[in-house]
């Protein structure tokens, strides 16, 4: 399995009993992100206790396959995901599962939903059945329909590798010397914030850039904490390394709330003066 935090947190979510029935996952490789996605179902739909290439079954083969019949991927037909591709996923989704625990639904792109298809889909999991499972797989969130978003339990999972197609790279380095400066000189953070990054952001688009590519960095700098391998793009922030792992993961939970935030809250100031309040160390 890879590294993946978004599926760590749907282990932890179902070890505890808490799992939810609907997940919108936004990440920058659709194809890694349903991969994980994919061990995380041979895990949870296991008959016994889950190990890696295990025979005892074929459970394991059907998913990695995709031929597991309480699986079900759902992608656009050319450009749109239509209402009939929802209403035979209602269809085949009405008895429980056979061979596996739950029934799994995977939409791929799924701001590919049109109007009509996501008013069908909000039907579907308004009332959600114990053993339904479904997974929202998009590279924006902001393009999912609110009502669709709003009823699902939202994961960043994004990779040191992956490509941010809709981050300009100077994001990047601006976030970089944002987290040095916080980590480095907090007192005159608040006047960083005033006098440097006001001036760049512009509108809701460059804030949600900077605070993905800020995600992203700390992402990569826990996996590091880890690995011991750093990006060289990044190497001016290895003295971070000697924070504990507590340290990523307190601000990896804190930029996700904010990038949540970001759907209703669009006060600038107010928002960097969090993350620096809430994020830095004195």
């Amino acid at each position: 399995m890879q590294e993946k935090e978004a599926v760590q947190q749907l282990l932890t979510s179902y070890r505890e009993g808490c799992l939810a029935h609907a997940f919108l996952i936004e990440t920058n490789d659709q194809e890694k992100c349903v991969e994980n996605l994919l061990q995380f179902l041979k895990v949870i739909n296991c008959p016994r206790e889950y190990k890696e290439n295990c025979t005892d079954c074929n459970l394991c083969h059907l998913i990695e396959t995709r031929n597991l019949p309480s699986l079900v991927f759902v992608s656009p037909e050319t450009t749109t995901i239509k209402k009939e591709q929802i209403l035979e996923l209602k269809h085949l989704f009405q008895t429980k599962p056979t061979f596996s625990k739950y029934n799994v639904y995977i939409i791929e792109n799924a701001e590919c939903l049109n109007a009509s298809s996501a008013n069908t889909m909000l039907k579907f999991i308004e009332e959600p059945e114990d053993y339904i499972l479904g997974f929202f797989i998009t590279n924006n969130k902001e393009n999912i329909i609110d009502t669709v978003r709003s009823r699902c339990q939202i994961l960043l999972d994004y990779y040191a590798g992956g490509e941010h197609n809709t981050i300009p790279k100077v994001w990047k380095s601006i976030a970089v010397n944002y987290i040095k400066e916080i980590a480095v000189a907090f007192d005159g953070a608040m006047l960083y914030n005033k006098d440097v990054l006001i001036p760049l952001i512009h509108d809701r688009k460059e804030l949600l850039y900077l605070f993905q590519s800020l995600f992203d960095i700390f992402h990569q700098l826990y996996l590091a904490k880890t690995s011991g391998e750093l990006d060289e793009s990044l190497e001016e922030l290895r003295f971070l390394l000697k924070k504990d792992k507590q340290y990523f993961l307190k601000r990896l939970d804190l930029l996700n709330e904010i990038l949540d935030e970001l759907n209703y809250n669009l006060n600038i100031s107010f928002i960097l003066d969090r993350f620096v309040l809430e994020g830095s160390e004195k």
